[in-house]
């Protein structure tokens, strides 16, 4: 339980970390943001388009 604990507020300060630096670049994407539930090839794709790829 305690390792859980530990594991689940790293994870909570790592996302509150991401949201910061989203929230601080203008040319970030809502899609990225919703990317969760996407198949790892959609995901791709789209890390693709955002780095300027076809």
């Amino acid at each position: 339980m305690f390792i859980q604990r530990a594991e689940h507020r790293d994870t909570q300060a790592l996302q509150a970390k991401l949201d910061e630096l989203i929230k601080a670049n203008d040319k970030a994407r809502n899609e990225i943001a919703e990317m969760d539930d996407k198949e790892p090839e959609e995901i791709e794709r789209m890390r693709e388009v955002g780095q300027g790829g076809s």
